[in-house]
């Protein structure tokens, strides 16, 4: 490999003016970008403003919370591996949750862990409208609760699609996670209290992540998000959070600064290090089942399934990446690095990231925070990004399900 580049202030601020000039008022960009071979290991660079939804600051910088979405799913991922995978690998559903209801039998019983958080747990593809319906209750109380989805579940439980042998993109699935990993193994009820302060004490503490919370930001603080709808010049502001908190916690619903964000980033690359953290990087980001996002012989746009992550392979002139996805109301981000050759002891050579305070934005029906970060990792190569942006493979969560 030729060695990588670190990208200038002029070329980050030139991917993004396009962008800025088309919502001179409002919208913010942070890049992060990190190499081994860097000075500090990279850099955080804000471009833009952003205001709160008072009208007023806060300023742009590396400080400014932005809602991460569903790249929450990496750090509920690597808590799972933590505190359960290591050293119980082979459990189900019904070896956790509520002896009552669907959790000890029928098609939810037999839903193996992993299967919960490499996209394989057959639960509906709720990224779409009628997948959504299925997976959550027609009328839900908000705040909806771990108790209230957990009834929901044992009321209703929503149809399996080959669980443990298919791919379906499943917030529900690290929803059920989250409350896993909050039950102690006990049978009453789950609290979301115990997921969130176990992935306190478990993750973000060790690695440093002073700033990352669950939805937990000041609205003095947190920047105001914007949807745009694709295809046209029309954007609007949006409320912040998302209707099925916190149960979903687990899933989307983690507030981070820039930052702690590069903090994420060097830690999965192998750059920085923790001794209980660093050797689950190994099945983290490595294939963990032979299933993919959809048929390899049909589509170009498929993945290998790690936990929480997407692994890309190469293809189309493209390095392999590991990478993850994230768009909420109002926010939308993306994380991306090469694959290290030896995950955990050897350094990935470079990553970098993407968080803006507005969904919907799009290039070549690509998500924008995509693009950027896969133009990025390109040209940190040395390489030419293409100027046909919908040759990227589609983000995990817009893949085709399998069929």
């Amino acid at each position: 490999m030729e060695p990588i580049v670190e990208p200038t202030d002029e070329l980050l601020e030139e991917m993004v003016a396009p962008y800025l000039r088309a919502q001179p008022s409002g919208l913010g960009f942070a890049i992060g970008y990190a190499s081994p071979t860097f000075a500090n290991y990279g850099r955080v660079r804000v471009f833009g403003n952003v205001q709160n939804q008072f009208d007023a600051g806060p300023s742009l910088s590396s400080k400014t919370p932005f809602a991460i979405a569903s790249i929450t799913k990496t750090f509920t991922a690597t808590l799972y591996a933590r505190l359960i995978r290591a050293t119980h690998p082979d459990q189900t559903i019904a070896d956790y949750l509520s002896p009552r209801g669907p959790f000890t039998a029928g098609e939810l019983a037999r839903i193996s862990l992993d299967a919960l958080v490499n996209y394989t747990s057959g639960l509906p593809h709720d990224n779409d409208d009628s997948g959504a319906k299925a997976a959550s209750p027609p009328f839900w109380p908000q705040p909806y609760s771990l108790q209230g989805m957990i009834s929901f579940l044992n009321a209703s439980p929503p149809g399996l699609s080959w669980p443990n042998e298919s791919y379906t993109y499943s917030s529900l699935a690290f929803a059920i996670m989250s409350a896993i990993i909050g039950s102690d193994g006990k049978s009453e009820l789950p609290a979301v209290h115990g997921f969130t302060r176990k992935m306190r004490e478990h993750v973000f503490e060790p690695l440093g992540l002073t700033a990352t919370f669950f939805n937990q930001t000041s609205l003095a603080e947190l920047p105001l998000g914007f949807h745009h709808e694709p295809g046209s010049r029309g954007y609007w502001p949006t409320p912040p959070g998302h209707p099925l908190f916190p149960a979903y916690f687990g899933a989307g619903g983690i507030v981070a600064t820039p930052d702690d964000m590069f903090k994420w980033l060097l830690f999965n690359m192998g750059i920085t290090r923790d001794e209980e953290l660093t050797p689950l990087l190994r099945a983290l980001h490595r294939p963990s089942t032979q299933v993919t996002t959809s048929d390899p012989a049909n589509t170009e746009d498929w993945y290998e399934l790690g936990l929480g992550w997407f692994v890309n392979p190469e293809r189309r002139g493209f390095s392999g990446s590991i990478s993850k996805d994230g768009e909420l109301d109002g926010f939308a981000s993306y994380i991306g690095f090469l694959p290290s050759a030896d995950p955990g002891n050897v350094a990935s050579a470079t990553g970098a990231f993407v968080l803006v305070n507005a969904d919907g934005l799009r290039k070549d029906d690509r998500d924008v925070t995509q693009v950027l970060t896969n133009d990025l990792l390109l040209w940190m190569q040395g390489k030419t990004p293409p100027a046909d942006k919908s040759v990227y493979p589609l983000s995990g969560r817009n893949v085709a399900t399998r069929a």
